[in-house]
C-alpha cells in the first residue's frame, strides 16, 4: 500500500512525465517491471540503458529518472509504467 506521501510524489512524477508520446512497447514495460520488483530500480534503469539507439531507451530512461527524482518506491513506479498510455493521453 502506498503512503499519502508516495501518492503525492507519484502525482508530481506523472505531471512531469507529461503527455509526450513514450513509444515504449508492452514487452519492454513488462520486463522493466519484472526487474524493478525483483531486483530494484537500479537494475531496471540498467535494463533501460541497454536499449541503446531506440526511442524506448530515451523515454524509459527519462520516466525512470523522473520516478527516482520523486523518490517513488518500486510499487509506485510499477503503477506509473502500467499507466503510461493513460498518462501520455492526458487522461490519468
Amino acid at each position: 500500500m502506498l503512503s499519502d506521501k508516495d501518492l503525492e510524489n507519484m502525482g508530481k512524477a506523472i505531471a512531469e512525465i507529461g503527455t509526450t508520446k513514450t513509444c515504449i512497447t508492452e514487452a519492454v514495460i513488462k520486463e522493466t517491471k519484472k526487474l524493478l520488483t525483483e531486483k530494484g530500480i537500479d537494475a531496471a534503469e540498467v535494463y533501460a540503458a541497454q536499449l541503446t539507439g531506440s526511442d524506448e531507451n530515451t523515454e524509459l530512461v527519462r520516466v525512470m529518472a523522473i520516478c527516482r527524482k520523486h523518490k517513488l518506491p518500486p510499487e509506485a513506479i510499477a503503477q506509473v509504467l502500467d499507466k503510461l498510455g493513460a498518462i501520455e493521453s492526458g487522461k490519468w
